[in-house]
């Protein structure tokens, strides 16, 4: 989306949560906490989703019935690098509660989570992702109508932009090209 707009007030803001205390908060914040901060470059231990798992060393089965939980650690869990092996078993756990639960949400979590399972946030192009989520927002009966609008115009704003670009661009290519 606009984020581009407020990455010094971003930068502030992760480097105070990147020494935050987590371990009293959910499944969905941890995850939260953990994706946004290695999007950014972060080291951060995926050790901090040991405590969602069991004493047999399983997540917990608690833990399927939260579905944005489970969206988060599952988006959060595609930022694991080699050998980070509680970030290959979340990816499966996720997966398999995710398509469990996909028939019986609403949306727009439906969306987010179809999404999601066709191609997690990590690998998606940014452009079409803020197109993708200012539909879903739509949908949100908590939106803000003030921070849609922003995102829809910018969003216009960037697409005009980059066509007014390759307009100029094939204008002054070779005819054979």
């Amino acid at each position: 989306g606009f984020d581009y707009q407020f990455q010094k007030e971003i930068t502030e803001a992760l480097s105070r949560i990147h020494d935050a205390n987590i371990d009293d908060h959910g499944l969905y914040h941890t995850a939260l906490w953990f994706r946004l901060l290695r999007q950014q470059g972060y080291y951060v231990s995926p050790n901090v989703f040991n405590k969602f798992k069991d004493e047999k060393g399983n997540f917990m089965c608690t833990l399927g019935s939260d579905v944005k939980g489970l969206l988060s650690l599952y988006n959060a869990a595609h930022l694991g690098t080699h050998r980070e092996i509680i970030l290959d078993e979340a990816i499966s756990f996720t997966k398999n509660n995710l398509v469990s639960a996909l028939a019986n949400l609403k949306p727009p979590l439906t969306t987010q989570v179809s999404f999601a399972l066709e191609t997690p946030l990590c690998r998606r192009m940014r452009r079409l992702l803020a197109r993708d989520y200012i539909s879903i927002y739509q949908e949100d009966a908590t939106r803000d109508d003030a921070i849609l609008e922003l995102a829809k115009l910018d969003f216009n704003l960037l697409q005009s932009l980059h066509h007014e670009e390759l307009e100029n661009i094939t204008k002054k290519a070779p005819p054979h090209f």
